[in-house]
């Protein structure tokens, strides 16, 4: 067995080990089964924007853009409201989490922060029992508080793509999992969205309703990377996760392809800031 076709298996393994931990979650009659249209939009709340969003059975928004009332609005058009949280960035723009940061609740390199210039943002330790108060404090604040459907949990990829170190990246993945159980337990009515984060599923799935596979490509059968992330995909499909895609490029053959993994897909190659996709 190949080194890449014995981290599939044991991924499996792990998925499987994670819905025999999530049996009391109760997989397939979530709000999220019904749903077959969704967009991501973190640009401001205009009239015609609100207008838009009202046509969509799902809606994934920056919660700090808008307030309360136009959140209920658009809710009461039918439509599910997905708070975004970023787990393990925190952004610069995002002041009302930052001035309560402290040094311990980044993580460092060389005694360094980490800072990514293209987002302007911090990657942030999970293991600092200081910074998952602080999330919890902004889902209670910006999201519950609003009287948002769920979170949409982003940068969760970070723990797969941006630790080296195999013992960091193991004991931030279960300090995820442990703010994932917190979330649950004092927010036990919001839904529970993840962006990406494939190898750090087998600690997430339990508390999940739906996964989203960011940057997703029609041409997945020729890559055997993206055909190991759908067979994982679909083990965790038959415990009733729902899958979204999005293509932030032009793909004319995404939607047809994500469709036949039933998968709930979105275009969305302008962006999610100045349009509605």
């Amino acid at each position: 067995m190949t080194p890449r076709r014995l981290k599939t298996a044991l991924l499996i393994s792990s998925l499987l080990a994670a819905l025999a931990l999530g049996e009391g979650k109760t997989y397939g009659s979530g709000p999220f089964q019904q749903v077959n249209s969704y967009t991501i939009y973190y640009g401001e709340a205009t009239p015609e924007r609100m207008a838009q969003l009202k046509r969509k059975n799902l809606v994934i928004i920056e919660p700090h853009q808008f307030t309360a009332g136009q959140i209920q609005e658009i809710r009461k058009a039918g439509t599910l409201v997905i708070g975004y949280l970023s787990v393990m960035e925190s952004p610069v723009w995002n002041q009302a989490r930052m001035t309560k940061l402290q040094a311990g609740d980044y993580l460092l390199n060389n005694g360094q922060k980490i800072r990514f210039a293209e987002w302007n943002s911090y990657l942030m330790d999970l293991r600092s029992r200081h910074y998952r108060t602080v999330l919890l404090e902004e889902i209670r604040s910006s999201i519950a508080g609003k009287g948002l459907d769920g979170i949409f949990l982003d940068t969760v990829g970070d723990m797969d793509d941006r630790l080296t170190d195999q013992k960091v990246q193991t004991e931030i993945r279960q300090a995820y999992r442990g703010f994932l159980q917190e979330t649950s337990t004092k927010f036990p009515a919001l839904t529970l969205i993840q962006n990406r984060g494939f190898d750090t599923l087998p600690y997430s799935l339990p508390y999940l309703d739906g996964f989203l596979w960011e940057d997703w490509r029609s041409t997945w059968k020729q890559n055997e990377w993206m055909k190991q992330r759908v067979q994982q995909l679909q083990l965790a499909q038959q415990g009733g996760l729902k899958v979204f895609s999005v293509s932030t490029r032009k793909d004319a053959g995404a939607a047809k392809a994500a469709s036949q993994l039933n998968y709930v897909h979105l275009d969305a190659a302008g962006g999610y800031l100045n349009k509605i996709n």
